[in-house]
């Protein structure tokens, strides 16, 4: 009795502020309900059955899944990047405070210095390319389905990744220096050491960063409406973008429910994946 005492307040806040919004919106994707024109309309599952028979949304549904990426390459130069770090010897603190330079800035400043930087005709990374000979002619990947969402890709990640980095370097940093010096007493060589020891003590921290980062990202529409606006065509309008576009640009609340309710399963999905991957390989270890 006095654990649910206890426990009353937290599952009233929970209920309160994540169920209630949630439910309310699996109701509202039900609906048609043209926002500040007229009230909901029940629709029952058409918004459902048009979203499925829309050739558009499977060509977002394709973008977005390849966007999730962004969370592997995130992760992977977090990671390279924390123990880097945690290595140095001198100038650590500079370096770590470098490598967070993307995060503190504002995604639409990122998105825009990257604008620049990839421009065809103006931007210094097509400019040296040509002019050493590299590349015949500048790359116009805005016009190319899959180089604009390669490289919205690309961009997100770069803007993301120190999140990572934070969370993996301090847990590096908190691994007892006893460990390996043990293992280097045994013979244990630098991938060995990594393997068994920096690796497992990493598992936990790995989850929660690359849970996280996984839901954000794939909630991210800043960068990518500012700089490829969604297309070449449906290209790069990934379902977040479709959310924002029917609430915002069309007024359609009922089917941004219902692209919403769609996004939330499909990282439910990733992160239910990723986390019996990794109860699998914490039981093997």
């Amino acid at each position: 009795m006095v654990l649910v005492l206890v426990a009353a307040p937290t599952l009233l806040f929970l209920m309160v502020l994540v169920w209630v919004p949630f439910l309310k919106g699996v109701w509202m994707s039900l609906h048609q309900w043209p926002f500040g024109s007229g009230d909901p309309t029940f629709v029952g599952l058409s918004n459902y059955e048009y979203l499925f028979s829309w050739g558009p949304f499977y060509t977002s549904l394709k973008a977005t899944f390849v966007f999730a990426l962004t969370t592997v390459v995130q992760l992977g130069t977090a990671l390279l990047a924390g123990l880097l770090v945690v290595n140095l010897d001198r100038f650590k603190n500079l370096v770590s405070a470098s490598f967070l330079i993307p995060y503190t800035m504002p995604p639409v400043a990122t998105g825009t210095i990257w604008l620049y930087l990839l421009d065809p005709s103006l931007g210094p990374v097509f400019k040296f390319l040509t002019q050493y000979g590299i590349l015949e002619q500048p790359i116009y990947w805005a016009s190319q389905g899959n180089l604009a969402l390669a490289v919205v890709t690309l961009v997100t990640a770069w803007t993301f990744w120190p999140f990572m980095f934070i969370i993996i370097l301090a847990t590096l940093e908190s691994i007892p220096t006893e460990y390996y010096e043990s293992a280097r007493m045994y013979g244990a060589g630098r991938w060995d050491t990594f393997w068994h020891i920096t690796l497992p003590q990493l598992r936990s921290a790995i989850l929660v960063a690359f849970s996280i980062r996984l839901a954000w990202n794939m909630t991210k529409v800043s960068q990518t409406i500012q700089m490829t606006g969604g297309g070449p065509g449906y290209d790069t309008s990934l379902l977040a973008v479709f959310l924002y576009r029917f609430a915002y640009d069309q007024g359609q609340m009922g089917m941004a429910f219902t692209v919403g309710v769609i996004l939330l399963i499909i990282m439910l999905v990733f992160i239910v994946l990723f986390i019996r991957e990794f109860e699998m390989q914490e039981a093997h270890a």
